[in-house]
């Protein structure tokens, strides 16, 4: 509780958290605006999935920089050496760091949401199920990516490291991945589909995406070719799971042992 006590103050001393509720905040008002035109069945599902997919583009970017800075400025300030120093490990320490960023991020991005559910409500025929769904996604996506962003941070020399590392990892996810999946495209087959789904939903991006549409009834698994059985062959909420528990997991034990020799501790 020390820990996410200290976490949400030193952010909102911050402009990080502000500017980036400001930044979410106008857009999901603009979008609001742009789609309240539609018929009220239609203009909740149009407004998900768009808010969604601009989310996919400012999000994580966000998550990374808060995520690594936060990170960084107790290794700047030497303030962890203080708390190691209270017979602490450096796993102990990382993990609540960790768990107090998540929770700072999970807060701030469900205050938004819940916040703009009350305008859709009274302009759009509100469905809680789908609410929920966008909501689940869009936590797991902030929870992924500030754990990278912690992961960066641990392991970073310097400032321009770390502003590298995040826009690497923005592109790669959001850009480079796509590109290398239409480049191996024509090679799938119905023998080897099922290998290559494993590959394509280990990317959060494509997970999370497909667990939003299929949840909000935009995608219906019902009724699927065969083809598209084998590509999606487990439910959408355990490509999710994976990519949460893989992720999250994987990131944490690389900045446990590649940061802790990286600080010398």
């Amino acid at each position: 509780m020390i820990y996410i006590w200290k976490e949400l103050m030193e952010q909102s001393r911050g402009k990080g958290l502000w500017l980036s509720l400001t930044m979410l905040g106008t857009v999901s008002l603009f979008l609001l605006l742009q789609v309240q035109s539609y018929p009220a069945e239609q203009g909740f599902t149009v407004f998900l999935i768009s808010l969604y997919e601009v989310n996919v583009l400012l999000l994580p970017l966000l998550c990374l920089f808060i995520g690594s800075f936060s990170f960084w400025q107790e290794k700047e300030q030497r303030t962890h050496l203080i708390l190691l120093a209270k017979r602490e490990s450096y796993r102990g320490f990382l993990l609540k760091k960790s768990m107090a960023i998540q929770v700072v991020m999970m807060g701030m991005i469900t205050i938004w949401l819940f916040t703009l559910a009350l305008p859709m409500k009274w302009l759009f025929a509100f469905e809680v199920y789908s609410f929920l769904a966008f909501w689940c996604s869009t936590l797991v996506l902030s929870i992924i990516f500030s754990q990278m962003g912690v992961f960066w941070g641990s392991v970073a020399a310097n400032r321009m490291q770390i502003v590298g590392m995040n826009l690497f990892s923005w592109f790669f996810f959001l850009f480079l991945v796509d590109l290398v999946t239409l480049f191996y495209l024509p090679a799938v087959s119905y023998e080897n589909i099922k290998a290559f789904s494993f590959v394509y939903f280990l990317s959060p991006i494509h997970a999370l995406q497909i667990f939003l549409e299929t949840s909000i009834g935009l995608f219906p698994i019902n009724h699927m070719s065969r083809l598209m059985e084998r590509l999606i062959w487990m439910p959408p909420v355990g490509f999710m799971l994976i990519n949460l528990v893989a992720w999250t997991m994987v990131l944490f034990e690389c900045s446990v042992r590649i940061g802790r020799r990286g600080s010398h501790l």
